[in-house]
């Protein structure tokens, strides 16, 4: 490396000997190569062909996942309505708006779960601690970091309760979800009613689901998994002392009977 502006002849001969700029005349070679690979395999450049490699690397399964995700968020046609009648109709709507019932509110009882906020609360803590890492809380469906964070700079998670045939709530019984999963969770779940089974049957860390009408899975920590086993045991009566140390105890009868 020269001081810019520093006048030298390139033919001298000492220049040759110790061979100057042969490292940046190699690099660029090499390089020149590599965007000649990349051209003749159809991509721009060097970088769009070492990211498709990265690509290629990965299970099938995440490539497929990516692209679905992608696909996802491709922004659909939006729809182009308007009225036939501008007038006709703006007398129609406003002839409505001036009858539409007024606001008023009114006590009505209603039925509240008892201690459910409070044990979501500590759902919170569980989950923040059981689904953060280096910094980073993710979504138990799509094993990425959840989407936004609130204005006190703490990632937002639904906190959706996980076997809902349980006799007690349990802060253990939760998971962590990104919106659009927990929506999905929530109003389409496909394996609901064999989640109990499903869960005690499987060995970690990737629950099999069905969640709108899609096959995916659920990620869980070693720990949440033994915390969910041992509060089935205690929600259905069975003592829990009887198992070996280090040994998964056999399935309590309530909780093969929970669907």
């Amino acid at each position: 490396m020269l001081p810019e502006g520093f006048a030298f002849d390139p033919g001298w001969r000492w220049l040759k000997v110790i061979k100057f700029g042969q490292d940046v005349a190699q690099k660029s070679e090499e390089q020149r190569k590599k965007q000649a690979i990349a051209k003749e395999f159809g991509f721009i450049d060097n970088e769009s062909l070492e990211r498709a490699q990265r690509f290629t690397s990965l299970p099938q399964v995440e490539q497929e996942r990516i692209l679905a995700e992608f696909q996802n968020r491709v922004r659909a046609s939006l729809p182009q309505q308007e009225p036939k009648n501008p007038e006709r109709r703006a007398a129609e709507v406003g002839k409505a708006a001036a009858t539409a019932p007024e606001r008023i509110s009114e006590q009505r009882s209603r039925a509240v779960s008892i201690g459910r906020e409070e044990v979501k609360q500590e759902a919170e803590q569980y989950l923040r601690d059981q689904y953060t890492n280096d910094g980073e809380m993710i979504c138990q469906v799509c094993k990425l970091p959840l989407p936004f964070k609130l204005d006190d700079g703490t990632y937002y998670c639904e906190k959706v309760e996980f076997l809902t045939e349980l006799k007690r709530r349990h802060y253990q019984n939760y998971l962590s979800l990104c919106p659009n999963h927990g929506a999905m969770f929530r109003e389409a779940n496909g394996s609901r009613e064999s989640l109990p089974d499903l869960f005690w049957a499987f060995e970690g860390p990737e629950l099999k689901v069905v969640l709108a009408r899609t096959e995916t899975t659920i990620y869980f920590t070693k720990t949440h998994i033994a915390d969910l086993r041992t509060i089935i045991q205690v929600d259905g009566e069975e003592p829990v002392s009887g198992a070996m140390e280090g040994q998964i105890p056999a399935p309590p009868i309530a909780a093969q009977q929970l669907t």
